[in-house]
């Protein structure tokens, strides 16, 4: 992990508003947002920015939520303090209060008119994946296990048909109360990397509940030869099929993009 921190946009003001970059393993928390029963990564976050501001409460505004045991490398978050602010200085400071499993990599001061999750303009999202059938402990904290060889250039092909701007209803988790369904996708490619996993790198301007995760799986349904490029082009055209969902654990929030 790398810690780059802007120690340049240090000058004290009042009236600060922060933005944060905040990377976390999700496995252990009930996803970002706070929740009455559960322990959300934004609780901690804002548990240490108040330890860190002596007390004071901090509300912290994300980008957008992440659910429960979803990762994050480049999380984005804002907040406003009546306080001097040295960015450099605060990562170092509230990291002290927070778990192993969670960080703020990045502080910036910016203008009043950033909003983290409003002025999002695309994000990218990773869902990791291995090929064995023995599980592998060192991976298997943010990929998910596969158990038969995948066809990637298959994969690729049904990747390649998601890419553009389509109406994504058969793509979202059943009871979603969401009531527009129609999102662009900017791009979606499948990676092998150089030990073997396979990451399902997607862009997008936003995406409905669960959307990675269900593409990602029809990927896999595709490359196991267990669907064709016709069964895409059904849930393109708004046919719910029946697969498995992949486990949250392989999903991560990479990067939100200004």
């Amino acid at each position: 992990m790398h810690f780059v921190c802007n120690f340049w946009q240090g000058s004290a003001k009042n009236m600060a508003r922060v933005k944060l970059t905040i990377s976390y393993l999700g496995t252990n928390y009930c996803g970002w947002q706070s929740q009455t029963n559960g322990d959300a990564i934004q609780d901690r976050v804002e548990q240490a920015l108040s330890n860190y501001f002596g007390g004071e409460f901090v509300r912290v505004y994300g980008a957008g939520r992440t659910d429960v045991g979803v990762h994050a490398q480049g999380q984005v978050a804002h907040f406003n303090v009546d306080k001097p602010v040295n960015p450099f200085k605060l990562c170092l400071g509230v990291n002290l209060s927070l778990p192993s499993d969670i960080a703020v990599v990045d502080a910036q001061i910016v203008g009043d008119d950033f909003d983290a999750r409003f002025s999002a303009q695309h994000k990218t999202y990773v869902y990791k994946l291995y090929v064995s059938p023995i599980r592998n402990p060192l991976l298997d904290v943010d990929h998910t296990q596969v158990y038969k060889p995948l066809d990637v250039d298959k994969m690729q092909q049904c990747a390649n048909m998601l890419v553009g701007t389509h109406d994504f209803c058969a793509f979202q988790k059943t009871g979603s109360n969401l009531k527009g369904t129609v999102r662009t996708i900017n791009s979606f490619n499948v990676q092998v990397q150089p030990n073997g996993a396979i990451w399902l790198v997607v862009d997008g301007n936003a995406f409905l509940y669960n959307q990675v995760r269900i593409m990602a799986g029809l990927l896999v349904q595709v490359g196991l030869g267990k669907f064709g490029l016709e069964q895409v082009e059904q849930m393109l055209n708004g046919t719910k099929l029946t697969f498995k969902t992949l486990p949250a654990k392989g999903l991560t929030l990479q990067k939100v993009f200004y």
